[in-house]
């Protein structure tokens, strides 16, 4: 039985885009790649600043920041940021002013992400290097780093609200549960069954959704991530740590889940994140010669990459049915052009 329809219906939303995304069989890469059919769910066409996975996040986390009466938003990531970027769309969109702090030294000139970041005026702040530990807190939700700038615009008289990294937290997940009712519905009216569900990994928050989303709407579906970052610790620790975060907030009674039962490939990351691979820029051209698809190098091309790896070692077959999750991202490429 589904209960996803019901569990959603509890929770305020904000409209910040059209749904469903399209789910499009990429004919032309799987039989380049001679491998399972490959399925794209194509989270890069959400309406907000260019789109991308984070979307259907901020459609539940904003309706709480409206719900608080909050007037700006703060949140933290990196230089490109596709979540600062849609995070600022979203408090722009709803008549909030937006405050990111960014992890890395300001740019002599603005591209990408960024441009966007400056041209719905948000308030920009260059913080440098963001060690790994900080990090995590912030995605936690403690905000050793945002909550600092949280006090100083309380202390102007604004009504901050603190957006965690990625809007990894159990609200946000609501926009990933959502998806999978979503995709259900579709693989039904196409009368295909996904033996594989495969997405880029980084704070986590998107592939709790999906493993939380994938048991509640009763699919046997396999969620696989593909880690596009270094971590302190193993991911399946901490996606199995959320995703029992999840089901608490969620009242729903569900037996705990082991990190043994959460999948995440670590063989792709490279340098670390944002780092440049071979695979990334192969998939990135692959992706768009044969399918008109505009991946990017930090996060959707690592990911493809990864999934073309695994064909290519036979861990995928064309006994399988793939669904690649394409989460956006490839305004990042206008920063990057020596790279193509």
């Amino acid at each position: 039985m589904n209960q996803i329809p019901d569990i959603v219906s509890r929770y305020g939303r904000v409209a910040l885009s059209a749904f469903p995304t399209p789910l499009e069989y990429a004919e032309n890469l799987t039989r380049f790649l001679g491998g399972p059919k490959i399925y794209i769910k194509r989270d890069d066409c959400t309406a907000l600043a260019f789109g991308g996975n984070k979307t259907r996040k901020l459609e539940f986390i904003m309706a709480k920041a409206r719900e608080v009466g909050a007037d700006t938003v703060v949140t933290l990531g990196g230089v490109q940021s596709n979540w600062v970027r849609q995070t600022i769309a979203a408090a722009r969109h709803m008549g909030m002013d937006a405050v990111a702090v960014l992890e890395g030294e300001e740019p002599k000139e603005y591209q990408g992400n960024l441009l966007l970041d400056k041209l719905m005026g948000a308030e920009l702040i260059f913080h440098g290097p963001v060690p790994q530990e900080e990090e995590d807190l912030e995605i936690q939700g403690v905000c050793p780093i945002t909550g600092k700038v949280a006090e100083e615009l309380a202390a102007r008289g604004k009504k901050p609200f603190l957006a965690p990294l990625g809007g990894a937290t159990p609200l946000g997940a609501l926009g990933y549960i959502n998806m999978i009712d979503e995709l259900k519905e579709q693989m039904d009216a196409m009368g295909i069954r996904a033996d594989y569900l495969i997405s880029g990994v980084g704070t986590g928050g998107t592939q709790a959704g999906m493993e939380c989303g994938v048991r509640l709407a009763g699919m046997d579906t396999k969620v696989l991530g593909i880690s596009i970052s270094r971590h302190t610790r193993p991911k399946e620790e901490e996606i199995a740590e959320m995703c029992g975060d999840v089901f608490r907030f969620l009242g729903v009674s569900w037996p705990e889940l082991f990190p043994g039962e959460i999948s995440v490939c670590y063989d792709y990351v490279g340098a670390g994140y944002g780092a440049v691979t071979d695979q990334a820029l192969e998939a990135i051209g692959l992706a768009a010669r044969l399918e008109g698809l505009i991946l990017c190098h930090t996060y959707a091309g690592k990911a493809l990459g990864g999934l073309i790896d695994l064909i290519r070692r036979g861990e995928l077959t064309s006994r399988d049915t793939v669904v690649f999750v394409h989460t956006g991202g490839g305004v990042a490429n206008f920063a990057h052009t020596e790279l193509f």
